[in-house]
C-alpha cells in the first residue's frame, strides 16, 4: 500500500462511529475520493480544522486494492474557507457550490478542470466577490464540464447555427432555432445570453467584476436549474436554503 500524496479540496464530511469522520474530497489527479479520518472527531485530533468543507489541503492517504474508501494518514491545511463563512449568504453559496461539484464529479475520474473550477470559485468568495455571480458562474461551468449544458452555437434539433434571440426548449432540454422551437419555448433575453457567453470566456473573478444586473443573474440561474433538474430528476438539497437567504 503505497501512500498517495496530493492536493485536495474537502467537499463534505460525515460523522462516523464515536471518533471518526468519513471525508469526501476532490483531487486534480485522482478525481473524487472518500476516506476514513480515524480519530478526527476527538478533542485532540491531529487533523485540526483541515477537514472543514472547502478547505484546500495537502493530503496523504493509503488505498487497498479492493477498497473504495481510502485511509487518510495526514492532512496539512493550505487554505481555509473560514473568513468567507462570516457572511451568511457567502457561506451558504460556498456549500451550494460544494454540493454541485460533489453531485457531478465522478469518483476516481481525474478532472483537473473541475478541480480548478472549485478552487477558483472558492478563491473568488474569499476575495469578496458577489456570491450569486460566483454561484451562477459555477452552475454554468459545472454543467458544461459534465457535458450536459446545451450548445449555444447549434440548434439541438436540426443542428443548424443558432441566431438571436436564443430559445430554450424544455422538451429538448436545449437551445433551438425558430423553426424547431415549440410554442412554449422560452425566449432567452439577449442580456442573459451575453452573460452566459461571458462566463464561457472569462475567469470567475473577471466575470464577478462585471456589471451584470441581478435580473440577468436570475435568468442565468433559472436556465441552469432547468438543465440540471432535467438531468438529475431532482433539485440539489442546498438549493432552497440558498434561495431562502437570498430573499
Amino acid at each position: 500500500m503505497k501512500p498517495e500524496r496530493t492536493e485536495a479540496i474537502v467537499l463534505n464530511t460525515y460523522a462516523a462511529r464515536e471518533r471518526d469522520k468519513l471525508v469526501v474530497f476532490l483531487t486534480p489527479d485522482h478525481g473524487k475520493r472518500k476516506g476514513w479520518a480515524y480519530g478526527a472527531r476527538s478533542l485532540k485530533s491531529r487533523f485540526g480544522a483541515a477537514l472543514e468543507p472547502l478547505a484546500k489541503v495537502r493530503i496523504v492517504y493509503v488505498e487497498r486494492e479492493a477498497d473504495e474508501v481510502v485511509r487518510i494518514e495526514s492532512v496539512d491545511l493550505i487554505r481555509s474557507l473560514f473568513p468567507a463563512q462570516q457572511d451568511l449568504v457567502t457561506s451558504i453559496a460556498a456549500s451550494y457550490i460544494a454540493e454541485t461539484v460533489d453531485t457531478f464529479a465522478q469518483s476516481g475520474d481525474p478532472s483537473e478542470l473541475i478541480y480548478r473550477l472549485l478552487d477558483r470559485t472558492t478563491e473568488a468568495l474569499l476575495a469578496g466577490a458577489d456570491p450569486l455571480r460566483v454561484v451562477a458562474y459555477a452552475e454554468i461551468w459545472m454543467l458544461r464540464l459534465a457535458g450536459i449544458f446545451p450548445s449555444l452555437r447549434n440548434c439541438g434539433e436540426c443542428h443548424e447555427p443558432l441566431g438571436r434571440p436564443l430559445r430554450f426548449d424544455q422538451r429538448a432540454n436545449g437551445f433551438v432555432c425558430g423553426a424547431c422551437a415549440a410554442r412554449d419555448a422560452e425566449v432567452v433575453p439577449n442580456a442573459a445570453a451575453d452573460a452566459i457567453e461571458a462566463i464561457m470566456r472569462c475567469a470567475v473573478a473577471d466575470f464577478a467584476a462585471l456589471d451584470v444586473p441581478s435580473d440577468v443573474i436570475f435568468d442565468i440561474r433559472s436556465l441552469a436549474g432547468h438543465v440540471r433538474r432535467h438531468f438529475l430528476g431532482h433539485e440539489l438539497k442546498s438549493y432552497d436554503v440558498l434561495a431562502g437567504v437570498m430573499r
